[in-house]
Order: structure tokens, then C-alpha cells, then sequence
């Protein structure tokens, strides 16, 4: 039985009676009510995005915003990402309507990657004394193996006592599943007016590595490429001909379970050989779900060759963005099929008329040479080690990514 629990000054008491894996309803558990103050809020931590109706969670999280749904949620959960834990909060008032809800999830993360290439051997020589060497168990607040925050909050309530609210169950589950470092991320410059009240509890506002997302303000792919200054389109033009020299033909997939396994061994394929900053390894089941649950929401953009799927890219729609997620290929040296996924991602967000095409992290200068804008993301992190807390904030921006002068791609 989830254990859910009335509390007054924003101080939200644990609920952990509900069995990793149970499924609760949302509408059991026990209540205590705290005094008679005016706003009491309720505080509910589920094990399984199951155990609350979907229809309930779907509309706070609303319908601009896919990978806050349930369905998503649901997806992500059933796949098996690396040791992921899952919870989810509710915040509801004393009148039990919905007010807030997020997803947390807790993972282990190898900090090693981000030490300079010198000193990659004496962290490896240091893990055969001490195999915990840089690896930190972390509580995130955020949205599973995509760009964004995780938090959904009712228009017009208190937006500071939620999120605070939020925050106090937030750092329960870390210290129930002794957890050192909570982070809660990603957010947009124009978001932080909103969530800034963390820093009021001890964050540290640090980076996280940047989103590159186009605008759309074109009603068709050949107006796109017509908007670019001269020597751009051209690049693009140019690099789309060699590409489709390469051979192969793009197609949409919109069922794809079937060749699951074929593509979690492509997105390793890219995962080994990308030099950024990794740490979720997608298995089968990954595709399966997102295929089965999220329907014509996701698509896969695929090249064949001989009848043989060498690559593919993964798209999920909502009413406001278009977001690619993995891509991956065969292996064996690339032959640009990148470079033409990614035109086809542009060309069936402008084609759905997005109003953003989300294409994720990495690969910055490749996505601003095709209109991209790189955008900071923002993360609100707190450790219970105190030199932990010192280094954030020394060194804020560890995770961001210097990149070059933005260049003006287009001519307006």
C-alpha cells in the first residue's frame, strides 16, 4: 500500500510503503491529517508509473509535452535501462486534486569519462583497488533518456510551494536509497524564473551539456534550404548528394519492433564509437516499447541497402516538438547516413509543422551547420559530500561544451 501523507509547512514526510514493483492504486494508502492550516498538501511516491491512471496523469502533464506522458513514462520504465529505479511524485491538496507530479528515477554514473584523456589510466589502475572510484549513485528529477525537466505543475497555483514540496520527497528517496548526489534538470533559460526557488535549499546551479533544437519557420523542406545563405545551402546540398551516392534508400517505419534487436546493436555501434559523455546502454526492449506503447507518437527513420536496415534513427512527435532521440548504424566505417537521417528528421518536423525540432545532444557543429541553435541547459544539483558541493560551484560548467562562434546560417 502506498503510504500517503498529509503534511503542513511544505514538509513532505516519506512514503515508502509501497514494494519495489507493487502495484498500488493511486487513490489507496493511509492519510494524517496536520492541524487545521489552509494549505495542507498530500504527498503520494508510486513504484510504478501504473499504479495511477493514465488519463489523470496526462492531464497535468498536457499534450505538448510527450515524453511527460504516461505512455512514454510507461515505455521507459518496462525497458530495463541500465540499474534505473523509478518513482513518481504527487503532490495533491487536501481536496485530493492533482497539483504536481514529476519523475524521478536513481542510476549509477561513471564521472570518469569526463577526466582528461592523461588521466583516464590512473583511474582505471585506481578501480582495481576501488572499483566505486568516480561512480556516484544519482537521484535525478528529469525526463529518461531525453532532453528536459520531468516536472508537470497545475496553471495558476503556487508554483514556489510545489516545486519546494516536490524537492523535500525528492531528497527522501535519496536518502532511502542512499543516493549522495540529487540533480534535477534540464532546464531552459527562460524556465529557471520558475524553478530558481531551489537554490534557496542548497543547489548549485551547474550545466548540463547543451540541447540543439530548429526553430520552424518554413512551410516546406525546399523553403527551409532556400532560407540558408548561399555557401550553406550549397554545403547541404552537396553533402545530401554524396550521402545519397552512398546508396540506400530512407524509409519511415512507423512499426518496428520487430527489428529490435537489429537496432539496440546499431545505437551500441554509435554509443562506441562517439567520444562524448555516455552512460544509458538501450537494450531490445527499448524499441519493442516504444513502438508498442507510444504508437503513431514514434517513428523510425531507417536506410537500406540491398534489402538490409544499415541505420536508423528514432523520432517521437508531440503537438509542439518533433524530438530525435538514438540513432545507430551497422558496423564498419560511416557512409553519411547521419548526415541524411538527420535531413529527414528537419524535413518531417517542418512537413508536421513543429513548432521545434529537438536534435538532442553531441554532434553540435554537424546540427549548426543545418540551422540548428545550441541552447544552455541548466541543472540544479546538491551533494551530501561538502567538497562535492564546493567543486559544483567552482567548476559549473564541466559538463558544458565549448563551441565555436555560432555562425549565421540563415538569411534573415
Amino acid at each position: 500500500m502506498a503510504d500517503r501523507t498529509a503534511v503542513s509547512s511544505f514538509r513532505i514526510l516519506p512514503a515508502w510503503a509501497t514494494p519495489r514493483g507493487g502495484r498500488t492504486p493511486e487513490a489507496s494508502g493511509t492519510q494524517q491529517r496536520a492541524g487545521q492550516h489552509e494549505a495542507q498538501y498530500l504527498t503520494t511516491v508510486l513504484r510504478s508509473i501504473h499504479d495511477i491512471d493514465a488519463a489523470r496523469w496526462d492531464e497535468l502533464a498536457g499534450g505538448d509535452a510527450l515524453a511527460r506522458n504516461h505512455a512514454y513514462l510507461a515505455a521507459v520504465e518496462a525497458s530495463s535501462i541500465n540499474d534505473c529505479a523509478f518513482f513518481y511524485l504527487l503532490i495533491h491538496d487536501h481536496d485530493d486534486k492533482l497539483l504536481a507530479h514529476a519523475c524521478v528515477y536513481t542510476i549509477t554514473t561513471d564521472f570518469a569519462q569526463l577526466l582528461p584523456g592523461a588521466l583516464q589510466g590512473l583511474a582505471a589502475q585506481l578501480r582495481r583497488i576501488w572499483p566505486g572510484f568516480l561512480k556516484s549513485k544519482i537521484t535525478e528529477c528529469a525526463l529518461p533518456l531525453v532532453a528536459g525537466h520531468s516536472i508537470s505543475l497545475s496553471e495558476g497555483a503556487d508554483y514556489n510551494r510545489l516545486i519546494l514540496a516536490l524537492e523535500s520527497a525528492l531528497s527522501d528517496i535519496a536518502r532511502a536509497e542512499r543516493s549522495s548526489l540529487v540533480v534535477i534538470r534540464d532546464f531552459l533559460t527562460a524556465e529557471r524564473t520558475r524553478f530558481d526557488v531551489l537554490l534557496s535549499r542548497g543547489y548549485n546551479l551547474v550545466f548540463n551539456m547543451p540541447l540543439a533544437r530548429i526553430r520552424v519557420r518554413w512551410k516546406s523542406h525546399a523553403e527551409y534550404l532556400a532560407a540558408m545563405r548561399s555557401r550553406y545551402r550549397k554545403d547541404v546540398t552537396r553533402r545530401l548528394k554524396r550521402a545519397s551516392e552512398r546508396g540506400g534508400d530512407v524509409e519511415i517505419l512507423a512499426c518496428f519492433a520487430e527489428h529490435a534487436s537489429t537496432l539496440a546493436n546499431q545505437s551500441r555501434v554509435v554509443q562506441e564509437n562517439s567520444g562524448g559523455f555516455k552512460r544509458e546502454v538501450l537494450a531490445p526492449a527499448y524499441y519493442e516499447n516504444m513502438d508498442r506503447m507510444l504508437g503513431d507518437r514514434s517513428q523510425l527513420l531507417v536506410i537500406r541497402r540491398d534489402g538490409r536496415l544499415v541505420a536508423h534513427g528514432m523520432v517521437l512527435a508531440d503537438s509542439t516538438n518533433l524530438i530525435a532521440t538514438y540513432f545507430g548504424r551497422e558496423a564498419g566505417p560511416p557512409r553519411h547516413e547521419w548526415f541524411r537521417l538527420i535531413n529527414e528528421v528537419i524535413r518531417l518536423g517542418i512537413e508536421h509543422q513543429c513548432s521545434y525540432i529537438n536534435l538532442g545532444r553531441g554532434s553540435y557543429d554537424a546540427k549548426a551547420l543545418v540551422g540548428a541553435d545550441i541552447e544552455p541547459l541548466y541543472v540544479y544539483a546538491r551533494s551530501s559530500s561538502a567538497f562535492v558541493n564546493w567543486l559544483m560551484r567552482r567548476i559549473p560548467n564541466i559538463m558544458q561544451r565549448s563551441l565555436k562562434q555560432p555562425k549565421r546560417i540563415f538569411r534573415e
